[in-house]
């Protein structure tokens, strides 16, 4: 049977880990990746200049997004404190950006973010908060936006032992039912989904503790929404 580990725990993993600047298997601090800043160099003007970082970990992408000129709200339980030290870091950027310490699954999404970001967090909620949570993106969207999400489906976890270990209330999607699931949330967008296999192992012993299927979406509203309505129908799957 697996093991089931709280959020309250994997919490305080993150937490210790962000304040002590220590490294982690998803590598927080790690330089946001080459394709992400193309697409945001790729964002029409008419683009609304303000972003949602949800999960904002060690702050890479909040940066990003401040630096390619967006005014950001970043939101995560992790402790703000490293994000805003890092911030302060670089030259006006503290000011374009408002870090809110808040559950994201808690967060209101009520304004037409022109950009919104979540990288290797969702899978943390459960089905319904992360489907909650993006159908308010969608519904809050009225004009071009675009949404960016690096979600882990297919998890499999092990401890030293070899057991399965379970995070409480997770979505433990698998390739299928989160396909579903971007289907029925980005009706009328534009949506691309590349997925690639990905694995943490242990430094020292080498043994593999992390082994899930990541799907990288991007989904893209291409025109404003018509005045009254929520989301446009039909669907370009690309």
């Amino acid at each position: 049977m697996p093991v089931q580990h709280s959020k309250a725990s994997l919490h305080a993993f993150y937490a210790d880990a962000l304040r002590n600047g220590q490294s982690t298997g998803e590598k927080l601090r790690a330089p946001v990746p080459a394709r992400f800043l193309t697409l945001l160099a790729s964002l029409p003007a008419d683009i609304p200049r303000r972003a949602l970082d949800l999960g904002y970990g060690a702050g890479a992408y909040t940066i990003a997004l401040a630096e390619a000129g967006f005014t950001v709200v970043a939101v995560d339980q992790a402790p703000a404190e490293p994000l805003l030290h890092r911030l302060s870091e670089y030259e006006d950027l503290a000011e374009r950006v408002t870090v809110v310490e808040s559950l994201i699954e808690q967060y209101p999404i009520r304004e037409d973010f022109g950009a919104i970001v979540a990288k290797d967090v969702l899978h943390y909620l459960s089905q319904h908060d992360v489907e909650v949570l993006l159908a308010q993106a969608v519904q809050s969207s009225r004009s071009v936006n675009l949404h960016y999400l690096e979600v882990f489906t297919a998890i499999s976890r092990t401890d030293a032992h070899g057991v399965q270990i379970h995070i409480e209330g997770e979505a433990r999607y698998t390739p299928e039912s989160f396909s579903r699931a971007l289907e029925r949330i980005y009706e009328g967008w534009d949506v691309t989904v590349r997925w690639d296999n990905h694995t943490e192992q242990d430094a020292r012993s080498r043994r593999t503790y992390f082994e899930a299927t990541r799907a990288t979406v991007t989904a893209a509203r291409r025109c404003p929404a018509p005045v009254g309505s929520a989301a446009m129908n039909g669907r370009k799957a690309a």
